[in-house]
């Protein structure tokens, strides 16, 4: 019965593939029958086990990261709470909360998508909005309308069908991937409609409490509404990056995200860097933030553009062997084996008029991750700038030297 939820484990890959949300890490379910299925106890407790030991036969640096004492602690806990037959959506309410104690944002429970998929095509609709996190709350991310009713952007969220924001975001966070709350937390604000939908059943009315302006309002939102993004002067555009100028010499480019098909990530970088040649800057700063990463091949392009001489993303990447990556034969080695491979791809720059010269800022902080991280290392090592930004203590120096250590976990 391993294949019931062992489909759902997923270490999305930093390099050599990392493409972030088209990769295929959402197969379909072998038998659909299964999402119907009540499923055993005794079974399902094969399922928590088969659970931490995929993720430790294939992590680096399993001990490292996860606080094994915590684990299995918790692990018993769950087997003895589970104790009459569940659907996957039921057990993923259980086993999902193992993901916050891998402490990795590579290794973690998918929710269970393919119910989801499901009952979207029946017309169920999840949470119909994006949001975005800061220190002082949870907020609409974009104003959105519907039917002459008007959500406007920058809204904060109070309440979620009488469950405060607050309270969701802590709950939520345990069941994503990820070496702090506060990285955890970012990554629920980037997949809040699925989680609340995967966490606490919420899909189709929404009861929610919002402030605006100081005041305390509510709206009630039902599938047959069709919430769309509001008509401004010029219609809002999805964007992973966008530029500003800040002065006569200096530029500002926001890249929120490497997790974007790189044709698409090229046609806004290429964009962004005509008005930067335009402009004749001197100095650019290169906000990654709150970029939680995606894709390496993104990330490479980007600095293709800034850099003066031919790169690597990096010097040398370490893998763990295991059944599927030993290669034809197992050529590589053993299962268990820890092989270092030196990183020999070099790439030019970028040879179009629109390079940039000047000098380079990148800012970095807390929630900086995977491919956004690759791209800091590469700044760094290849002298294309400077690394500035919040404080992030030992997480940054722990990932900045673990950069390539989780290639290689995903199942």
């Amino acid at each position: 019965m391993k294949a019931i939820i062992c489909i759902v484990l997923s270490a999305t890959l930093l390099l050599s593939g990392c493409t972030g949300a088209y990769l295929d890490i959402f197969p379909e379910l072998e038998n659909p029958a299964l999402m119907q299925q009540k499923i055993a106890p005794e079974l399902l407790h094969q399922d928590i086990d088969a659970l931490v030991a995929g993720i430790k036969l294939r992590h680096p640096d399993f001990s490292g990261y996860a606080d094994e004492v915590k684990l299995y602690q918790q692990v018993a806990a769950l087997k003895a709470d589970i104790t009459v037959a569940m659907t996957r959506v039921e057990f993923f309410r259980h086993i999902g909360q193992l993901s916050h104690l891998f402490q990795d944002g590579h290794s973690f429970l998918i929710w269970p998508y393919q119910e989801l998929t499901a009952v979207r095509e029946q017309g169920s609709k999840p949470f119909p909005f994006l949001v975005k996190l800061s220190s002082n709350g949870v907020f609409i991310a974009k104003p959105y309308q519907y039917a002459g009713q008007r959500l406007p952007a920058g809204s904060q969220l109070m309440r979620i069908n009488g469950v405060a924001v607050t309270d969701i975001f802590a709950n939520a966070q345990r069941y994503v991937g990820g070496e702090t709350a506060a990285l955890r937390q970012a990554f629920v604000a980037e997949r809040l409609p699925f989680l609340l939908w995967a966490v606490y059943g919420f899909i189709n009315q929404f009861d929610i409490e919002y402030m605006h302006q100081g005041k305390t309002q509510r709206l009630l939102i039902d599938n047959q509404q069709n919430w769309q993004l509001a008509d401004t002067t010029e219609k809002p555009r999805t964007t992973e990056v966008s530029y500003r100028r800040l002065n006569a010499t200096t530029g500002y480019l926001d890249i929120t995200s490497f997790d974007v098909d790189p044709d698409e990530f090229s046609i806004q970088l290429s964009s962004a860097f005509r008005s930067i040649a335009k402009d004749n800057l001197t100095a650019l700063v290169i906000d990654i933030r709150h970029n939680t990463g995606g894709n390496t091949d993104t990330a490479t392009e980007l600095a293709s553009y800034i850099a003066d001489k031919p790169f690597r993303l990096l010097s040398h990447m370490t893998e763990k062997l295991n059944a599927e990556n030993r290669g034809v034969f197992g050529y590589k080695g053993q299962a268990g084996d820890m092989i270092s491979t030196t990183w020999d791809d070099y790439v030019k720059p970028n040879s179009s008029a629109q390079h940039f010269d000047g000098q380079v800022v990148v800012l970095i902080g807390p929630v900086t991750y995977s491919a956004a991280i690759v791209f800091a290392t590469t700044v760094q090592d290849n002298q294309l700038g400077l690394l500035a930004g919040k404080a992030t203590g030992d997480l940054l120096i722990k990932l900045l030297r673990a950069t390539c250590l989780t290639c290689h976990t995903r199942s």
